[in-house]
């Protein structure tokens, strides 16, 4: 472990007998070689010498009265500069200290239960009873933990020690840095770590969840580094800067006019090149209740094709939560105001690379509307347009809300309250995290009002600007994070320019299909095209592959969650594993770069990051398919000089996989590791998946021939021992020769589960099964108990589970037929593996115009999933490449 400063702790034993939590604490810190460790008890503490470097830890699981000669010698040490690390109930010590007066309102010392926010994740297979602490966007608490982590893994009947402050309970001098996290939850009304800077010295207290006697040692490394980032925070500095860091703070709602936020740029010229796309590619029908999405790097929007816009987010937050438009003749009355939709309806809808179209009936008069979003910087831009414009002019209102929402886990309150200012057909928004957006409306309207519609917890501002359309009207929206410089003009025709040259590279280097069947060779380029629009750049986090597009939904799984709209783990692999296939080999490394970029201590790779910046590592399968990517990466561009840059990521990865099995039987497990593809119901909860058994052993052999490629000759050695030896496990142990197949899953106890489902085609399709002994397999899964005619059920429809609405038991998703038509061909199964991929192919004018939905009833073509645009399902039309190579001709030749 890594020490920035040489340190002199002094640990601080509470009168009387230690508890086995504070001799564990100790025994850890005796160990560490770097550090000069004294212990010294508390009736002893006013006679120590505290030099001007010495850490003072106070570890304790009760609080005791503190001796009138120990706090005059703790109080002086750190207004001399000292540090103080004040954990579990000695986080309640600042205010004997004198340094706060507002005492923590919770103080547990009991045996742990399950708490209501456990039941969140009840849903989820195996979902881990988990604690940590969460920053508010980032703070040096958390170096080389993301922006927050987990640190213990409690057992029923475990000590649960807890100081915090909850409800309107803040401290009055402390800054809150930290706040409790649990499984796919952030809990800011129980606040567990808080810091003072006190003279020349510091202060951290860490209420809960740093239990160094622990029963299940799994976060072991995390709280090591957690109280390593302590000691260094509080350490004696020299009087030089210290980062400040995120701060949890109480929040109010409300809009309010503040004459100094900044107002957007004019719009300049440029805007019909903008909103002219290219000719190449073009979707257009009569207009239905479908869902539509476009995005850029920065931004992406959402809206259904007859009633148009309901949000854009500007990554990490949300500029518009809703849009509506309603004509003159029109009452405007609150109800009507506050319905999400709008109520001028579009009769006619076109979707083009980058632009969409919508004509508008509104009293009679046709107005044409085009929308597009900036390629690669958070701005959108949108045109009404009479399309008589000698007649009479056509008066539309424009209803307007943003919430400068940021993305989840943070609620809705921590934008605080909005300030703007406006002028003319000019509006600039800001929260109070820094967030900034500008819109622009050009003309100005007659009257542009704004309302304040907020709530007691979330902040919304509601533009009301009542329009005259005379000739075009254009609604420029501009954004800027809270770390970047405000946009000072716009360039509309490099938007074009860009949006361009992008889509030329993808006709001129990417595979290009030679069909008779126009719509097939019409498919594949909309899934080029899409797979670009999944790049997403937020600054501070990276840029990587998010996992899909929609609206954010009300609810406790709804609430700020865009769809997908933000960094998986699985999910970017397996998207860009297609990207490598489809000629957009720089997406591959951008999502490599990022995955390592972000990887946990252990060397696990991430499962999910919100474009707000907070980590969850519960997946079992990203950290093989990161492996797979990166020898499939190398393979495919010869890029060395990149695979070499993040070699010790790929290390580290593999040697987390290693320590995944505890049984040694070759094969990395589910087990107190995570989820591997399927997350909840009757077919999660394995103690190893076909699924991932499959992917760690063609990770293991792709990645030997890494490292040769590479000259790591040793290390390629030791890879092909152990591919060898998973991939004899793998036959062991989930091959039924009984059957004549694959399990789709082993238990704890050994024993298969048999259930019929289509995860046998990953590993045969990687390469990691032998093909001969999945040929009963490949008779099913082309039968129409697993196939309908647009794509491939998860499980066969005889199978008792089976729910055709159910998502991880009955739904087809176009992934599967991807899949499975990847498998077929490596099988040599040509008919069945075209006809799969041209059901997935054609899926692209089925729901959403250009796009390729999450998931399908099993018994109906109709949306299902979350997302109406997901990428791994756009990806799923390219698998067939991976396996067919650039020379491919059209599917059935």
């Amino acid at each position: 472990m890594s020490r920035s400063v040489d340190r002199t702790i002094l640990f601080v034993l509470p009168n009387g007998e230690p508890a086995e939590e504070i001799a564990a604490a100790r025994a850890w810190l005796e160990s560490l070689p770097e550090a000069e460790v004294q212990v010294i008890p508390l009736a002893e503490l006013s006679e120590a010498f505290l030099g001007h470097g010495t850490t003072v830890w106070c570890h304790w699981t009760e609080t005791p009265a503190l001796p009138e000669a120990a706090r005059h010698t703790l109080d002086a040490h750190v207004r001399a500069g000292g540090g103080l690390v004040a954990t579990l109930a000695a986080a309640a010590l600042p205010v004997q200290l004198g340094w706060e007066k507002v005492t923590p309102d919770v103080a547990t010392d009991a045996l742990w239960t399950e708490e209501p926010e456990d039941e969140l994740a009840d849903d989820f297979s195996a979902a881990p009873r988990i604690r940590g602490l969460q920053s508010f966007r980032g703070h040096p608490l958390f170096e080389g933990l993301g922006s927050g982590c987990y640190t213990w893994a409690p057992q029923e009947g475990e000590r649960l020690v807890r100081c915090a402050y909850t409800g309107d309970n803040w401290p009055k001098s402390g800054r809150v840095i930290a706040v409790q996290k649990a499984y796919i939850n952030v809990n800011p009304g129980r606040r567990l770590a808080w810091e003072y800077a006190v003279g020349d010295g510091w202060a951290v207290c860490i209420g809960a969840y740093v239990y160094f006697a622990a029963r299940d040692r799994r976060y072991a490394l995390h709280l090591e580094r957690l109280l390593d980032n302590a000691f260094d925070r509080v350490a004696s500095n020299g009087h030089r800067v210290r980062l400040i860091g995120g701060v949890w703070q109480p929040r109010s709602a409300g809009v309010e006019l503040d004459e100094r936020v900044p107002l957007p740029p004019d719009l300049g010229p440029g805007a019909d090149l903008a909103l002219t796309p290219p000719d190449d590619l073009r979707l257009e029908r009569r207009a239905t209740d479908a869902e539509y999405t476009l995005a850029g790097t920065r931004a992406f929007l959402v809206g259904r094709e007859e009633s148009g816009l309901e949000e854009v987010w500007f990554h990490p937050v949300r500029a518009v939560s809703r849009w509506g438009l309603s004509s003159d003749s029109e009452a405007r009355d609150e109800t009507e105001r506050s319905n999400d939709r709008s109520n001028v309806v579009a009769t006619h809808f076109r979707i083009a690379t980058g632009v969409f179209e919508r004509r508008l009936d509104v009293d009679g008069h046709a107005v044409l509307e085009r929308t597009t979003v900036a390629p690669d910087e958070p701005g959108l831009l949108v045109e009404l347009q009479p399309e008589d414009p000698s007649g009479e002019p056509v008066g539309l209102t424009l209803i307007l809300e943003s919430d400068l929402r940021l993305t989840w886990p943070y609620p809705a309150s921590a934008a605080g309250r909005l300030r703007y200012s406006k002028e003319g057909g000019a509006l600039g928004l800001e929260a109070e995290t820094g967030e900034w957006l500008g819109v622009r409306i050009d003309p100005a309207p007659r009257c542009l009002l704004v309302e304040n519609p907020s709530t007691d917890e979330h902040s919304c501002c509601r533009v009301h600007a009542e329009l005259e359309l005379r000739a075009p009207t254009r609604i420029l929206l501009l954004g800027a994070g809270r770390e970047e410089e405000l946009p000072a003009a716009v360039d509309l025709a490099g938007w074009a320019d860009r949006r361009a040259a992008e889509r030329r590279g993808q006709r001129d280097e990417g595979f290009v299909l030679e069909s008779g069947d126009r719509e097939l060779v019409e498919a594949i380029e909309w899934a080029k095209w899409r797979l670009s629009t999944y790049r997403v750049r937020v600054p501070g986090l990276g840029t990587s592959l998010v996992a899909g597009y929609g609206r954010s939904q009300p609810g406790e799984f709804g609430d700020g969650r865009p769809g997908y709209a933000w960094f998986f783990g699985r999910d970017a692999c397996w998207t860009a594993l297609a990207c490598l296939a489809a000629g957009q080999p720089e997406a591959a490394r951008e999502v490599l770069e990022f995955l390592g970029r972000h990887q946990d201590v252990t060397g696990k790779i991430l499962h999910e990051c919100t474009t707000s910046g907070v980590v969850h590592y519960d997946a079992a399968d990203a950290s093989p398919l990161y492996l797979l990517l990166a020898a499939s990466y190398l393979a495919a561009t010869g890029d060395g000089g990149t695979v070499r840059r993040e070699w010790p990521h790929v290390r580290g990865a593999y040697e987390f996989c290693l320590s995944t099995d505890s049984d040694g039987d070759g094969l990395i497990e589910n087990t107190n590791v995570g989820h591997g593809w399927v997350e909840f119901g009757r077919l999660g909860g394995y103690h190893v998946s076909l699924y991932l058994a499959g992917v760690w052993v063609a990770a293991l052999a792709e990645l030997e021939v890494a490292a040769r490629t590479l000259g790591e000759l040793d290390f390629a050695g030791e890879l092909a021992y152990r591919a060898a030896a998973a991939r004899s496990s793998l036959e062991l142990s989930f091959f039924d020769p009984l059957e004549a197949r694959y399990a789709n899953g082993r238990l704890r106890d050994g024993s298969l589960d048999m259930a019929e489902t289509i995860m046998t085609a990953v590993p045969l399709a990687l390469g990691a099964v032998r093909a001969e002994r999945c040929e009963r397999w490949l008779d099913r899964v082309a039968t129409e108990d697993f196939t309908a005619p647009w794509g491939v059920r998860l499980v066969s429809r005889s199978e008792p589970v089976y729910d055709p609405a159910g998502y991880h038991a009955g739904s087809a998703w176009p992934l599967y037929s991807g899949w499975v038509s990847l498998a077929e061909f490596r099988a040599g199964r040509t008919e069945a593996a075209h006809r799969h991929w041209e059901a997935t192919l054609r899926l692209y004018r089925t729901v959403s115009l250009g796009t390729w939905p999450e998931a399908l009833h099993g018994d109906e073509p109709r949306s299902i999933g979350v997302t109406p645009d997901q990428a791994w399902s756009t990806a799923a039309a390219l698998f067939p490449l991976l396996q067919l190579g650039r020379d491919s001709r059209e599917p059935g030749a």
